[in-house]
């Protein structure tokens, strides 16, 4: 009696192959939504250095920030969303003197849809500063501070 030569692969060789496609698939996965995550971020600090830039300009050239308070005084009135004419950065409503805008003609919602503020008492190590920002991530804000706030000081 001959046997046969079976040629192919078994099934318990098929299946190691399929486990470890699938381990570098996963592994694919989470490297691209780990990269991800960090390009939003990334994206979000470019936005908030503009629109600082913009805010300083306006107050340079107007001696208000958006919160109609005196640059010199920031006051403690936040802005929820910096692209209301009020806010002055995107149009003037009429209020500030001198201005010569609009200095900021860019996206005013972060990458997760949630407009970028301006916080002239923002608390950093338990002191009061100028920011504009994002609540991040999670969306979280409106004095509420949280680790994954996003923003840039305003120094003048």
């Amino acid at each position: 009696m001959k046997m046969k030569k079976k040629h192919g692969f078994t099934l318990v060789e098929i299946m190691v192959v399929i486990g470890i496609v699938g381990l570098l698939a996963s592994m694919a996965t989470y490297g691209l939504r780990t990269a991800y995550k960090k390009a939003l971020i990334r994206q979000s600090e470019g936005e908030l250095q503009m629109i600082a830039t913009a805010a300083l300009q306006m107050a340079w050239d107007t001696s208000w920030w958006p919160n109609k308070a005196l640059r010199t005084q920031p006051g403690s009135t936040e802005i929820w969303d910096i692209s209301f004419a009020s806010a002055g950065l995107g149009a003037n409503d009429g209020s500030y003197v001198d201005w010569k805008g609009p200095y900021f003609k860019g996206n005013t919602t972060d990458p997760w849809g949630n407009p970028y503020f301006f916080d002239p008492d923002y608390v950093i190590n338990g002191v009061n500063q100028v920011v504009v920002g994002s609540f991040g991530p999670n969306g979280v804000g409106r004095n509420v501070y949280d680790s994954d706030d996003i923003y840039v000081l305003l120094d003048d």
